[in-house]
């Protein structure tokens, strides 16, 4: 499978092979600026479609994160709280 890289104008944005030099150059020329991103896949549509579901895991992975560290917290808090009340 190749690689592919991405390139972003606007709301636009093109995967390409990331062989293809001289299609980089000509859409760097044309003002589309290159994202870190790199994937591998069978066809430019399918390294699109896998971007699309890297954006948004990075979109979702923030909340999960702070969802779970808050019921933590608060579990921790409610098990001292039953403690303290039990335990006298």
């Amino acid at each position: 499978m190749p690689e592919f890289v991405f390139f972003k104008k606007g709301n636009k944005t093109t995967a390409l092979e990331k062989a293809d030099v001289q299609g980089a150059a000509l859409l760097l020329a044309q003002g589309y600026k290159k994202q870190f991103e790199e994937v591998l896949a069978a066809d430019s549509q399918r390294a699109l479609a896998r971007l699309a579901d890297i954006k948004k895991e990075e979109e979702i992975a923030p909340f999960a994160w702070a969802t779970g560290a808050i019921f933590s917290g608060l579990l921790i808090v409610i098990m001292a709280v039953v403690g303290y009340l039990f335990g006298n």
